[in-house]
């Protein structure tokens, strides 16, 4: 058995050659071949990956003919193309994301050694495992919470044109449906009640549940975080203000006139502690 790679054949290498030249056509930038300081061609990425040989192809084709025809075969647009030229680094963004989204975590693995002490072990501790006890408890309640519906109010801010739910800080639309059709989110309300004395929905935002569990955890249980939130709602100049969740750098996004809602709320209640 032969464990050579295949030579390729005649034609075989005048298909490559003329991929190759069409791929050039549509990105002169990136198949612009240079030599090095011994006068030998340098190898393109771009070439290499796509397994293309050197060499061109002529055609009799005018040269705006010839661009929209090598696009169709290969499946693209010459639009596209232009936009790709115009924003690379966008594009490579957009790369890197789609990249990150195909990546899942390892998951972990924990193999008993053991399997069969390890349920007489299991069976022990539930078997001196207290039962389960209940019992009524005084404690502190919002009594006031019923007066507001903040998800309602959201979500008529929130809702775009295309009946899409918005995050507002991840700018995602919201990860599922409940079943009677809406979009599930969690309201957070961004202040704590020692910031806002007074029930209103304004005070709260539409955010995913991740979101929204990063907020409560790197906002609501900071206070220094919490003061510079409302110092920065009191003077934001737009209605994206800027927020950290741990060593996340993002934004909370605001349609106007929740902005000019909240902004209000927090400027009467320093009003009122005056």
């Amino acid at each position: 058995m032969n464990d050579l790679p295949e030579k390729m054949n005649l034609r075989s290498q005048d298909i490559a050659a003329k991929n190759k030249a069409k791929l050039k056509q549509l990105f002169p930038s990136v198949f612009c071949e240079t030599v090095n300081e011994k006068g030998e061609m340098v190898s393109n990425e771009l070439i290499d990956t796509l397994g293309i040989l050197r060499g061109s192809d002529d055609s009799n084709l005018s040269e705006e003919q010839t661009r929209h025809e090598h696009a169709r075969e290969l499946g693209v647009s010459l639009e596209d193309i232009e936009l790709l030229r115009q924003h690379p680094e966008e594009f490579d963004q957009w790369k890197a994301a789609i990249s990150a989204q195909k990546q899942k975590p390892a998951f972990p693995e924990r193999a008993s050694s053991n399997p069969e002490r390890r349920r007489e072990k299991l069976e022990k501790q539930m078997g001196d495992a207290p039962k389960k006890e209940y019992e009524q408890r005084d404690r502190s309640v919002r009594a006031t919470r019923g007066t507001v519906d903040p998800a309602l109010w959201l979500r008529n801010q929130y809702k775009n044109e295309e009946g899409q739910m918005v995050c507002q800080v991840c700018k995602e639309e919201m990860p599922f449906r409940k079943r009677d059709g809406e979009h599930y989110f969690e309201t957070v309300e961004a202040l704590s009640r020692d910031h806002f004395t007074m029930e209103h929905e304004a005070q709260f935002l539409a955010l995913c549940p991740l979101c929204a569990a990063m907020y409560n955890e790197f906002v609501k249980q900071d206070e220094e975080a919490m003061v510079n939130m409302k110092n920065a709602l009191m003077n934001s100049e737009g209605f994206e203000v800027p927020l950290r969740l741990g060593e996340l750098d993002t934004s909370i996004q605001f349609v106007e006139t929740h902005y000019h809602d909240i902004k209000t709320i927090i400027e009467t209640s320093i009003q009122d502690d005056s």
